[in-house]
């Protein structure tokens, strides 16, 4: 056999080389055109993100306003048992005055309002804290729970003791038992029941009046707003109300913001007329059906408001860049308003309330 033949290997060199300066150069470009699409998808996705946010949530302030005054205008005449209200003044009453017989009276009128207003006509609610062109919504009611035999009240708090044919507005005396001294004066006058031993059921008193701020948080940290510096510079129109309270054992108006954005209020009333005679079945007139709207009924017709038709426009608290709002927002009876031509996105929430005690008093028997 023939030997095998070895193969020679021979060592070959490798010649290494970086990358030249056009190939640099080049991978520099694509990385950097790279680059510049993940920040423009980046910015892309915040803007859209901030935008979502920014319309949810003023989406969800006009949702809280229109349910607060849903909710609070449905109670409204709601006062425990009491069936048989008091024979209505021939004006409005003002519901700045909380004297328990101011009060008293003023349960003829479960619902008050004022119709876009140039300024406020109201002494417990200052021009400055108030948005002219807005309504004024005025919410009379008792709580829904009445207090325990345990409760203690609270010091010069507005309660209502009632039964199927008569009321009492009683003052909150601190340390009193419920039931038996309830008021300021410390009488025990109390209203009792068919028995004539047990006490009639005492609720909290309900005073609420709604309206239109010029502001959110006022620059001064107070309650009431002062002008171009309050919400940072950039003041914010806030749904808002003041409520029949005590503060530091003292009868006063309490301010509660409510919902922030919200630019404009408007009411219609309906108006039950008709049957015009009194009913013998129930003792009232009509028959618990609106029969007209309106934006301002007479004197003589707020306790016949049985429903209302409530529109609030709600605006973005920010500025969308690039956005400039061209629409008209119709706003019931009161017409439409708009355009606003800023960079503000808007929205309109409306509900119809029925004020069920009102209208339940008035509807006749099959």
């Amino acid at each position: 056999m023939k030997p095998a033949r070895k193969k020679k290997f021979g060592m070959r060199m490798v010649k290494r080389r970086g990358f030249t300066l056009i190939e640099l150069m080049i991978s520099l470009t694509i990385g950097l055109l790279l680059m510049a699409g993940l920040v423009s998808v980046f910015a892309s996705s915040s803007r859209a993100h901030a935008e979502i946010k920014k319309s949810s949530e003023h989406a969800e302030n006009g949702r809280m306003a229109i349910w607060e005054l849903s909710r609070d205008a449905g109670l409204a005449g709601y006062y425990g048992e009491f069936y048989n209200l008091p024979a209505p003044a021939a004006a409005p009453p003002d519901p700045c005055v909380i004297t328990p017989a101011a009060l008293y009276a003023a349960l003829a009128f479960p619902l008050q309002g004022y119709e876009a207003p140039a300024v406020s006509p109201l002494s417990c609610l200052g021009n400055n804290d108030f948005v002219a062109g807005t309504d004024i919504l005025v919410v009379r009611r008792a709580d829904t729970t009445a207090l325990l035999p345990t409760d203690v009240p609270t010091d010069n708090d507005i309660y209502i003791q009632t039964t199927s044919s008569a009321a009492e507005i009683q003052v909150g005396l601190a340390g009193s038992a419920v039931g038996t001294t309830k008021k300021a004066d410390g009488t025990n006058t109390v209203l009792f029941l068919k028995d004539g031993v047990t006490a009639a059921r005492i609720r909290k008193l309900h005073v609420h009046i709604y309206f239109i701020a010029p502001c959110s948080v006022p620059s001064n940290g107070g309650d009431f707003c002062t002008g171009t510096g309050d919400d940072g510079g950039r003041p914010i129109p806030t749904l808002k109300r003041l409520e029949l309270a005590s503060v530091g054992g003292v009868t006063t108006w309490q301010l509660a913001p409510l919902s922030e954005g919200i630019q404009n209020l408007q009411v219609d009333y309906g108006i039950d007329s008709l049957p015009a005679t009194q009913n013998t079945s129930t003792g009232q007139f009509g028959d618990g059906a609106p029969d007209s709207y309106t934006t301002s009924p007479a004197a003589a017709d707020w306790p016949n408001v049985v429903s209302i038709k409530v529109r609030v426009l709600a605006r973005a608290t920010l500025l969308t860049l690039g956005h400039t709002d061209v629409k008209t927002y119709a706003m019931g009876l009161a017409g439409a308003v708009g355009p606003f031509n800023d960079s503000f996105k808007r929205h309109i929430f409306s509900n119809a309330i029925r004020l069920v005690d009102v209208s339940g008093r008035r509807e006749i028997p099959q």
